[in-house]
């Protein structure tokens, strides 16, 4: 079927059975679905047990466009949520699935892969989150879904930008103390399968500074080296992950990090910083020792509200070091199914990234701009797929070392809102990318209109 029909059918679908609600949960505010460390959202946010919330509700869900670069090409993909929700527990069941042919450049793929040709893909997006709250100090959830932490755009522990895969977590809330412990299926290959536990401690000072500590380890059962079982000691969610994973002697890749955030009137300073693996002895003498795998994130955002529309600021640095969340071989790396959990640009890269937008009850506009540069080559450690191992040598490791790319993306975006529709939005937008390798430069603008709903963020690039 052609991208045209699947458009039109999904449109006649959508429109006799929509109902007129307002949808809470959109983008990083989703309230199940993300960790969320900013004033609008409660940090690991839970069902309230306290206020019964009944709700049944089915949100359809669109994302439909239509490119031109330098010929006709676009993205149909509709489907639905049916949420079910109560004061003690919820379920989020449902999902969508479409044709994209807007390869190599355009959507990002945030499903899953069924059918791949040199000119489109067919790809399906499985929603399920079932949640349960006891009290006010648990709860717990399972599902297939996608998580983030953090106050960024870009998460360098845990992203929303690639695809959805199997966990399940719980919750404790004591006074300014949260905590979460995860643990989530990535893939399998063979007899090997994947596994991650991640542990997510957040502490909040007064009212205006948060901090938070994340520990996260991947590992797999029947290792070519060791041919071991599953490590049954990483499923204890109390313990402190490193001196477990030292005391089995498994190599496994551990990451670690902290985060902070401080809250000034309107405005947010945040911050992240991850460690993969860390030399301090090198490190202090500046030796540009390959073991120190590290990356840093800081940033800002502003909401100012008006009577008759508010206005959003962001602007963001991420830099991240050869090497970091790669390990020996692609069961370890910090992936699923191919792609990166954290910052989808991997390692050996530095980024800034700015956005503004305008929203009014009917309108909004936005702006985008992100500029980087990357070192590209598996032996130089920007693909985190390969292994450490091909690494050239121990020292004088840099930044950007390999092919360096230097890349400029600029988007803009008029939009109007479609209230009847759960915030189902009809968008105008001129996408811009200039790219340079080498010798090779590349630019690509391209104008492109369509229909979506703001329930998960929008990653272009």
């Amino acid at each position: 079927m052609c991208i045209k029909h699947l458009i039109l059918l999904s449109f006649l679908f959508f429109g006799i059975n929509a109902r007129t609600q307002r949808l809470e949960f959109l983008g990083q505010m989703n309230l199940f679905d993300t960790i969320q460390l900013n004033q609008n959202t409660p940090i690991l946010p839970r069902l309230n047990a306290q206020k019964p919330m009944l709700r049944d509700r089915i949100i359809p869900v669109f994302d439909l466009g239509l490119r031109y670069n330098p010929s006709f090409s676009g993205k149909s993909c509709a489907g639905f949520l049916w949420d079910i929700q109560h004061s003690k527990w919820f379920l989020r069941l449902g999902g969508g699935g479409g044709i994209n042919t807007l390869l190599p450049a355009g959507f990002v793929q945030n499903g899953i892969s069924l059918v791949e040709s040199k000119n489109s893909i067919i790809n399906v997006r499985p929603v399920i989150r079932l949640g349960f709250t006891p009290s006010n100090y648990l709860s717990a959830q399972i599902g297939f879904d996608q998580n983030f932490y953090g106050d960024g755009y870009r998460s360098l522990f845990l992203s929303d930008a690639g695809q959805p895969y199997p966990f399940t977590s719980i919750r404790l809330n004591i006074g300014p103390v949260t905590y979460q412990a995860m643990g989530m299926y990535l893939n399998s290959s063979g007899s090997q399968h994947k596994y991650s536990i991640n542990h997510y401690l957040h502490l909040c000072l007064k009212k205006h500074v948060r901090l938070a500590l994340f520990e996260a380890v991947i590992f797999n059962s029947g290792d070519a080296l060791s041919n071991r079982s599953f490590e049954p000691a990483y499923l204890n969610p109390f313990m402190i992950i490193r001196p477990v994973e030292y005391s089995t002697g498994s190599g496994d890749n551990i990451l670690l990090g902290g985060e902070f955030s401080i809250y000034v009137k309107n405005s947010t300073w945040y911050g992240q910083l991850v460690i993969d693996d860390i030399l301090m002895k090198a490190l202090l003498q500046q030796e540009k020792y390959w073991g120190n795998k590290l990356g840093g994130q800081v940033g800002w955002k502003h909401l100012t509200k008006k009577k008759n529309y508010s206005v959003h600021l962001r602007t963001e640095l991420n830099i991240v070091r050869p090497y970091t969340y790669s390990h020996i071989g692609n069961q370890l790396s910090y992936t699923v199914n191919q792609h990166v959990l954290a910052h989808p640009k991997g390692a050996n890269f530095w980024e800034i990234f700015s956005r503004i937008d305008l929203i009014s009850k009917r309108w909004g506009a936005m702006a985008e701009l992100a500029a980087g540069q990357k070192g590209n080559g598996a032996p130089f450690g920007g693909d985190i797929l390969a292994p450490y191992t091909l690494r050239p040598e121990d020292y004088n490791i840099r930044l950007l070392q390999g092919l360096k790319t230097n890349q400029l993306n600029i988007r803009i975006q008029g939009i109007r809102m479609l209230k009847q529709w759960y915030n189902t939005q009809i968008f105008v937008e001129i996408s811009g990318t200039y790219l340079r390798e080498s010798v090779n430069t590349h630019f690509h603008c391209s104008p492109i209109i369509g229909i979506r709903s703001a329930i998960w963020n929008d990653y272009r690039f």
